[in-house]
């Protein structure tokens, strides 16, 4: 199992979380752009108009920068956008909430969050951060899913519940990972008025016909 990262805690004033915020802030488009490796700490310190030294203060370098970043993205993730709601409604009223969530968590930038295309890099080249965001923010968001999957179908097992799960992620974060292709093929399937709420309609009608279908054949 990989080293795991500690974020040194320091005594925190309103400058030092002020501080702590701007290097994350400045660090997100970095690790993105360039990945963990090859991202630069000069240039983080530069664009968020702070010493070099407050990384090694606030985080104990550049690894444990990057851990705080995945997890300020991941906590953000959660906090506006849960998978699950509470209020009372039917199984694809439910379903429809999950993508709803899904996506405005990877394709609205106004929400601030930007974990898709973090958890993406991490996933092309790992880290030792990886085994973190997995225990606190994947694993537990992949057993919400699940829970939910098995009411739409109680049959299923759990091999046939990760493929689901699976299948509904990617139809998600496939607009993340071939913006450039959709971009070159149709640009306005990402611009045009409505056009979050376009791809919704599209993955709960095409997946939702797909559990009924699912269900139906545990039936056989």
């Amino acid at each position: 199992m990989p080293e795991q990262t500690v974020i040194p805690t320091q005594p925190l004033t309103a400058h030092g979380e002020e501080t702590r915020l701007k290097l994350i802030a400045a660090a997100t488009p970095e690790f993105i752009e360039q990945g963990f490796r090859a991202a630069r700490v000069q240039q983080i310190a530069k664009n968020a108009g702070v010493r070099l030294s407050a990384i090694n203060y606030h985080f104990g370098g550049k690894d444990g920068l990057y851990l705080a970043v995945l997890r300020h993205h991941g906590e953000l993730a959660i906090q506006q956008r849960p998978l699950l709601t509470n209020t009372e409604q039917s199984l694809q009223q439910h379903f429809r909430f999950m993508i709803h969530s899904l996506l405005q968590r990877m394709l609205d930038d106004s929400q601030g969050c930007q974990l898709a295309q973090l958890v993406l890099r991490e996933m092309v080249n790992p880290t030792a951060a990886q085994e973190d965001i997995f225990q606190r923010f994947q694993y537990p968001q992949m057993q919400q899913v699940f829970s939910l999957l098995h009411q739409i179908l109680p049959n299923a097992d759990q091999t046939a519940l990760l493929r689901c799960t699976l299948s509904l992620f990617g139809q998600c974060i496939i607009y993340v990972l071939a913006r450039p292709l959709i971009l070159r093929t149709n640009p306005d399937l990402l611009s045009y008025p409505g056009w979050l709420d376009e791809i919704e309609n599209h993955i709960v009608r095409f997946s939702w016909a797909g559990l009924q279908a699912l269900q139906e054949a545990s039936h056989a």
